[in-house]
């Protein structure tokens, strides 16, 4: 776990630098990524048209939005003239750099400030072209089952990406934890650590990668994430603490490349992933994962 401890509140907080996002460091040369059984070469499709057979792309650990997804792909997609093919992709760098070169038609992984450090660190040309779907949020603990038990100076961890940094800060600002400066209190302002203005209880905050934060539940004395970020590690209802709503901004849904906008069997998709039978699906589902990790947007 990476144990960068920030001191509380006030105008003294005092940040260590912390290690730049890893896909700031793109390695040169060839690079080959296992995709669901299927191997994308670092090749370049851009000026290609897609057929009515679309590939789309979800990171291999969000188990939720892959079987959302799926329930797309069998129920939805048909209606709209297309066959959606799932795929699975390990690495959060080349999710987003197989739709960019056109090796797949999207990705279906990630919401707009994650997809803006993507786009800013990478030059991708890429589009959340229909929100679906917003990721439930929740403070986990092994100890505490509410806010008044958390005690002063407890250390809690969060995401150590700018993105998820500033959602689960904004969780804890909704939760009446902390409070962060003027004109950092929402997604658009995306809050950093530096950014708290008020800290009462004096928590130390952890920022920990995304795929150690579950692991990291017991080094800490709370973790703050996407449910989803966490359910595949085994994390339970049990060990929620609180939930939270999603911030407006957060919304997930189908990412496609700006290249392909005007290709007629994108659009398609487009229109696939924007069709209100899957809000009707997201309230109504009994599949336990997407019902405990995924909501509607608006709801």
């Amino acid at each position: 776990m990476t144990n960068h401890t920030i001191s509380p509140a006030g105008d003294d907080i005092e940040i260590r630098q912390r290690k730049r996002w890893p896909w700031i460091v793109a390695a040169a040369g060839v690079v080959i990524v296992a995709v669901g059984g299927v191997v994308f070469a670092k090749y370049s499709n851009q000026d290609k048209p897609f057929g009515t057979t679309l590939e789309v792309a979800t990171w291999s650990t969000d188990i939720a939005a892959e079987n959302l997804l799926s329930y797309i792909a069998e129920n939805v997609a048909p209606e709209h003239g297309i066959t959606i093919k799932p795929v699975q992709i390990d690495n959060i760098i080349e999710i987003n750099r197989a739709v960019d070169a056109g090796n797949v038609a999207g990705n279906f992984f990630e919401h707009q400030p994650f997809l803006n450090d993507a786009i800013a660190a990478n030059g991708f040309q890429l589009t959340l072209a229909a929100p679906a779907f917003t990721w439930d949020q929740a403070t986990y603990s092994n100890k505490y089952r509410d806010w008044n038990q958390l005690p002063r100076g407890a250390k809690i961890a969060l995401r150590d990406d700018p993105a998820g940094q500033a959602i689960a800060l904004l969780d804890l600002s909704e939760a009446g934890q902390i409070t962060l400066k003027p004109g950092k209190d929402t997604l658009a302002g995306l809050p950093q650590l530096g950014d708290i203005e008020g800290n009462p209880k004096n928590y130390q905050f952890v920022q920990v990668p995304i795929g150690q934060l579950a692991r990291s539940l017991a080094d800490v004395d709370a973790v703050v994430v996407h449910i989803s970020d966490v359910y595949a590690a085994g994390l339970r209802e049990n060990q929620i603490l609180a939930r939270h709503p999603a911030p407006k901004g957060s919304e997930g849904g189908l990412v496609v490349s700006n290249k392909h906008l005007d290709d007629p069997n994108v659009q398609k998709l487009i229109e696939t992933f924007k069709d209100p039978k899957i809000a009707e699906f997201l309230e109504t589902t009994d599949n336990e994962l997407i019902r405990n990790t995924l909501g509607p947007i608006g709801r």
